[in-house]
């Protein structure tokens, strides 16, 4: 039987779903995804059925079939384009087999059809495929043809069930009687009396408890907890939930140490996290059964109870429950027997453990009857060390104390640390989420966040406030940005080695200009910057980038006459060029070939005093290698010069910052900074589309569709949009594909750019 579907809300905030010992796979996701690809193989046709009646054929026209089934597939190929994968080739020729198998020509129909179905496309393509399906037909019968295309399209009519649709509800309708009472707890009651106010309820009804009438049910429930109702939960506990505990607690001592709990004078909130922490979650409901029935459990326990031990907890929580307290005046001497000194033992352990994590002093819980004896304390550690020495080590849990870094801005790692997350429940997304599903596609809308609030310390930085060299190089500027602002104190003030972690177009580049310009400061001499005393090296991921790099450097630093150079494969410089510019804007690649030189670069690699690394998340990909190179080779360079070289690393949000932080030499509490997405100076809206079709081709068709449709929407907002695919065939393909759609349908005025000055001149380019 199939286990029903249950909505997020409930399998988050509950343990219906919780599986013990549940290891996260990803085998059962693509066992799933195999049966419906399997299911969907036995309902549609598929190219082993083509080639499965290929196979049947003759043996003297074999040769020929199998020459048109390469052609039929080279043409599919040509069609979806080279870079697709196989399975979706076969369903391209799949798709062509049962449309050309009873055609000979491609005419005007076929032409519009195919163009549908996979966009513009070259015409001996359409032309091939028809040839080679008209041929592999014209081997088979008509009866063979009729049964294969028929049980395909009968197949594709089935629609599919969607769940709750044949669902039978029924609508007869039962009504209880105005008069009838509801049962609660085997009791029948009136429901205009009922509360969920218990004291109130209690004190209504407290003359009828002391006159022995017990007539009412919530008396009656509270009348059946007597003395051994206590030891009776607690012994439920321990043999229920730490039955497989080594060093799980006796019943005596629990109960004590529950009934001490319970008589003390701290509130039910107080003592409920108390309670939580000593019985941990499996105890909830004994945590509830204890708050509800407190005040009866103690006094039955304390009347029914002949135990010596329970005879000082008995006067202690009288005086806690309401008694007149009178003072206790110490005396000389005192008396006790052996089980109320265990008894008080556990009691003071008890206040230690809680006062450690509250962080108090020994004395402000060591009140009372002070005991010590050195060898009870003696026989407690060498027990410890002997069951640490048998327990195993990677099993064993410690409490460590979270690291609050200052300058770490990272609220889904806050949520993480909650005490709801760490006790099971799952993040969900917000409650302001679009959904939208329909039978081609499923969307789903998720609202920008909002930004976080401005803290008291941050103040913005005016670039008028800055010295003569920031004004010059930040010239046409009125302040940096939020982001700026926070890191400007450790950038263009210290030396420090800095990590810093923003979302795309936070202000990262001029970041690494504020660590430029400190670096320039730090030559200066009687107002004149000795430029052969130092080089700043920008390594930039991508050729284009370092060119985009070199020509903003260059424009800002020019006031100061710091030239800029590119460094990579296409832009070679000579030796005296090297040596007469300030900054090298290179690839991680190009840097690493000057940098292993051992001769001829070696005075190039001293001088060098800030290393710029932009994109460093790109070490978890294949060029990481190379960027891990280079900064051991520069970390290596400082502990044998001895010589000052910052590292400065730009990246995207990292999930393991505090790894690459370290790698990088960044001192967590004054170069580490991470900013999450409430820092984006744009608002970032993120709407998830997930195609329904099972076939490739199908998919391929829908995305095209679904993204028209999505693009036409922003274009008629008047926004500019940017489309990215999987790979660098398909560009040219999704561009005519979106051209040919808009042609259609009478949207093409969308697309068509502006007549501007430079409009001239980008089509010549783009011709060329």
């Amino acid at each position: 039987m199939e286990l029903p579907r249950l909505t997020g809300a409930l399998r988050s905030f509950s343990n219906v779903t919780r599986q013990d010992e549940y290891i996260a796979d990803s085998s059962e996701m693509m066992a799933k995804r195999s049966k419906r690809k399997d299911h969907s193989c036995k309902t549609r046709l598929t190219w082993k059925d083509i080639t499965h009646l290929v196979e049947k054929v003759a043996q003297t026209e074999h040769q020929n079939v199998g020459e048109n089934v390469k052609n039929l597939l080279k043409a599919a190929r040509q069609l979806v384009g080279i870079e697709q994968e196989q399975e979706t080739v076969e369903s391209a020729a799949v798709f062509l087999f049962k449309f050309f198998h009873d055609k000979d020509h491609v005419g005007h129909e076929e032409t519009k059809a195919v163009k549908q179905m996979f966009g513009p496309f070259p015409p001996s393509a359409a032309t091939a495929a028809c040839n080679a399906a008209y041929r592999i037909a014209s081997n088979f019968s008509e009866e063979e043809l009729q049964k294969l295309v028929c049980a395909d399209e009968s197949a594709s009519q089935i629609s599919r069930v969607h769940f709750g649709k044949n669902i039978n509800f029924s609508f007869d309708s039962f009504a209880l009687e105005p008069s009838g009472e509801l049962p609660l707890n085997c009791e029948s009651y009136n429901q205009k009396d009922f509360s969920l106010d218990y004291d109130k309820y209690f004190s209504n009804h407290q003359g009828d408890l002391k006159n022995g009438s017990i007539d009412n049910p919530d008396l009656k429930c509270s009348n059946k907890v007597d003395g051994s109702f206590l030891r009776q939960e607690v012994d439920r506990y321990i043999i229920g939930i730490l039955q497989e505990s080594s060093d799980r607690p006796t019943t005596d001592d629990l109960c004590e140490t529950l009934l001490e709990m319970l008589a003390s004078n701290k509130s039910d909130d107080e003592l409920q996290n108390e309670l939580f922490e000593l019985l941990g979650a499996e105890g909830l409901e004994l945590i509830e059964k204890l708050l509800q029935q407190r005040r009866t459990i103690v006094e039955k326990t304390l009347t029914h109870t002949t135990d010596l031990k329970l005879s000082y907890l008995q006067e202690a929580s009288k005086k806690g429950i309401g008694g007149n307290a009178q003072p206790i005046y110490g005396c000389q001497v005192t008396v006790q027997s052996e089980q109320e000194k265990q008894l008080l033992k556990q009691y003071r352990r008890e206040e230690k453990r809680l006062a450690k994590r509250e962080k108090k002093d020994e004395g402000e819980f060591s009140e009372g009857l002070q005991y010590f004896d050195p060898k009870e304390l003696r026989s407690h550690r060498e027990h410890a060390l002997q069951s640490a020495r048998i327990a195993p080590i990677l099993t064993r849990q410690h409490d460590y104390e979270r690291i609050h870094y200052p300058n770490v801005y990272d609220s889904k790692g806050e949520a993480m640390q909650s005490a709801a997350f760490i006790a099971g429940a799952k993040m969900l997304l917000p409650e302001d989420v679009e959904r939208e599903n329909n039978k081609v596609y499923e969307q789903v809308a998720i609202p920008a966040t909002q930004p976080m609030p401005t803290g008291i310390q941050e103040k913005p930085i005016d670039i008028k406030n800055l010295d003569e060299i920031g004004q010059l190089v930040f010239k046409g500027l009125k302040r940096l940005n939020r982001i700026q602002s926070i890191v400007f104190e450790t950038a263009y003030n210290t030396n420090e080695n800095m990590l810093i972690c923003a979302p795309t177009g936070a202000g990262k580049t001029n970041i690494a200009m504020l660590t430029v310009l400190h670096e320039i400061r730090q030559h200066i001499q009687q107002g004149v910057i000795r430029k052969d005393e130092f080089k700043i090296i920008y390594v930039a991921p991508m050729k284009a980038l370092a060119a985009e790099m070199t020509n903003y450097f260059s424009k800002r630093l020019e006031p100061l006459g710091i030239l800029v150079k590119e460094l990579t494969g296409d832009m070679q410089l000579t030796k005296g060029e090297i040596l007469r510019t300030q900054m090298l804007v290179t690839t991680p690649e190009k840097w690493d070939v000057v940098t292993r030189k051992s001769v001829g670069d070696v005075a190039l690699s001293q001088i060098v005093r800030l290393l710029i690394l932009d994109e460093v998340h790109l070490l978890h990909e294949d060029r990481g290698p190379v960027l891990e190179s280079l900064v051991a080779r520069t970390l290596r360079q400082v502990e044998s010069t001895q010589s000052m070289i910052r590292i400065l690393g730009l990246s995207a949000t990292l999930p393991n910052f505090l790894d690459v932080a370290t790698f990088l030499h960044v001192n967590p509490y004054i170069g580490l900074f991470f900013f999450d997405g409430r820092f984006r100076p744009v608002p970032l809206k993120q709407t998830f589309i997930g195609v329904k079709a099972s076939n490739k081709m199908q998919q391929l068709h829908d995305m095209e569709e679904v993204c028209y449709e999505k693009v036409l929407i922003q274009l008629k907002e008047g926004h500019q949009v940017m489309v990215f695919v999987h790979a660098r065939n398909s560009t040219v393909r999704t561009a005519m594909a979106l051209q040919e759609m808009a042609k259609n349908q009478g949207d093409i005025m969308y697309f068509a750019p502006n007549q501007s000055a430079d409009y001239g001149s980008a089509e010549k380019q783009f011709g060329n």
